[in-house]
């Protein structure tokens, strides 16, 4: 699900400091705001100079949950002075958790230098406290002091009563010893699994790993900031982990995970089940357009019931708007679909654009959603958190639910020849007509293939302009390894590095 994040929804709070003695009083609550130092955006958000403000946190809305999801973007300090203290990423705060004695969320925090304060920074007592330069995660619970998110370690407060706790967990691979620098850009993916293991990479590299980490279903994905002016957040993206289903550029996983590619043009079958959800059917269809030796899906459409809803991409630079159609209407107004709550997000302002409409089937399918996304021209289908009840009996490009196996629409014969395969699941006649307009070829005519997919396509990539150690560079940040495989091959094919951005 690639699309960029609207701040206007999200919701700051900041650590209530003058309850307890310390010169940390004279920090008060931070004033987040969305847009940038210099204009408006609502894709951005920061702190004002000459902000030191108390712990503070920028969080995501009810609706927007971490697990199951990787939030991107970029981030910096915003300035050129002597401030040196911390900005980064909360994990799992809820409203009024810094009132909550029974809160428990995690914060991923970044130092620019050491810094030794004195006691009476201490509400706590017991001497000063330091704090080192580098990134870091730390576990909080409760209601801990400013001086305990400060120095990352647990201290009794007010007599003998432990408000709260805070402990370091880990320090980051590359940067735990390292401060930011001013002004200096870093690219982040910060990605919660379903299973509750948060990682964080910087560039590229994975910096911090938190397994089995104590997290609600819906935990909030969130921005930190104590005592630092001026950090800032842009160009963010929040999108599913889950890769059942098909990219832009045509690379294809089954239900197993299986990778494959099939670059021919014209309008395939990718999932078909008449019997989905106690008998409202599910058709899923792509249109693939050929460009020389590569194809890319251009569309794509979806039936459930007697709704029909089709997205597509779009070259433009800065062009914000989520391209669709709901039962034939241009961007008519959709809030469901065959009963389905619908949610759609549009990134704004950014050159590159990543738009996403979700149909939640969580009424039926618990945790589950399907997601048509676009980036760019690009379109991509995900199946999000799938299981045999749902998609057990489907048909397609995606193979056998339970087996991964490419089989052909006899259902027995299995097709290891992908361009056959292809051929194979071009839509029929008797497959329904899902998309407005139709494009060549249709059935009767067959799909196009293109130039020599086979023995020329690695002479074009070997003469393309750039260098596929740069490509492998870029995509090297991706966890898995055939999605580093398949990001590369983008990279190549299409001379574009934005690419990347589509993982």
């Amino acid at each position: 699900m690639s699309v960029a994040v609207d701040f206007t929804a999200w919701f700051t709070e900041s650590l209530p400091t003058t309850s307890l003695s310390g010169n940390f009083n004279d920090h008060g609550n931070a004033t987040w705001q969305v847009g940038t130092p210099t204009g408006n955006d609502v894709n951005a958000v920061f702190l004002p100079a000459q902000q030191n403000a108390a712990p503070s946190v920028f969080c995501s809305p009810d609706g927007i949950a971490a697990p199951g999801y990787h939030m991107e973007g970029k981030m910096k300090v915003h300035t050129v002075g002597t401030d040196n203290d911390f900005f980064g990423f909360a994990i799992g705060y809820n409203t009024g958790d810094f009132k909550n004695s029974n809160a428990k969320y995690y914060v991923i925090d970044w130092k620019q230098e050491d810094q030794n304060l004195g006691p009476a920074w201490n509400p706590c007592g017991g001497g000063g406290i330091t704090s080192t330069v580098g990134m870091s995660a730390i576990k909080v619970t409760g209601t801990p002091a400013e001086s305990e998110f400060w120095d990352h370690e647990d201290e009794i407060c007010v007599g003998s009563t432990d408000p709260g706790t805070v402990i370091e967990l880990a320090r980051a691979n590359n940067i735990g010893n390292t401060g930011w620098v001013e002004e200096q850009t870093y690219d982040f993916c910060l990605a919660v699994t379903t299973d509750n293991t948060i990682t964080l990479t910087i560039d590229g590299l994975k910096e911090i790993k938190i397994e089995n980490a104590e997290l609600d279903s819906d935990a909030r994905f969130c921005f930190y900031t104590f005592s630092q002016d001026n950090p800032q957040w842009y160009d963010v993206t929040i999108d599913p982990l889950d890769k059942h289903g098909c990219e832009g550029d045509p690379h294809f996983h089954t239900w197993t995970n299986e990778h494959f590619e099939y670059h021919g043009q014209c309008d395939l079958v990718l999932a078909q089940d008449r019997k989905f959800a106690d008998g409202l059917g599910l058709d899923v269809h792509i249109r693939t357009k050929l460009v020389r030796y590569w194809s890319y899906i251009k569309s794509a459409a979806i039936r459930i019931g007697n709704d029909f809803l089709e997205i597509e991409g779009s070259a433009m630079e800065y062009d914000s708007e989520t391209h669709y159609w709901f039962n034939y209407e241009y961007q008519a107004e959709v809030t469901e679909f065959a009963g389905f709550p619908v949610t759609m997000f549009a990134q704004q302002g950014t050159r590159v654009h990543k738009n996403r409409i979700e149909i939640d089937l969580s009424s039926k399918y618990p945790g589950q959603k399907i997601v048509l996304s676009t980036y760019k021209e690009f379109v991509k289908v995900q199946f999000i958190n799938s299981s045999d009840k749902a998609y057990g009996n489907t048909v397609g490009m995606m193979g056998d639910y339970k087996t991964g196996k490419t089989l052909a629409r006899d259902g027995i014969s299995k097709i290891n020849d992908f361009i056959e395969y292809g051929r194979e699941w071009q839509v029929l006649p008797a497959d329904g007509k899902l998309f407005r307009h139709a494009s060549k070829p249709q059935f009767p005519e067959l799909c196009i293939e293109p130039e020599d997919p086979r023995g020329d396509r690695k002479r074009r990539l070997a003469e393309s302009t750039i260098a596929i150690e740069d490509a492998e560079a870029a995509c090297s940040g991706l966890k898995d390894e055939l999605d580093r495989k398949d990001c590369v091959y983008d990279v190549m094919a299409t001379q574009d590095m934005d690419m990347v951005g589509a993982y």
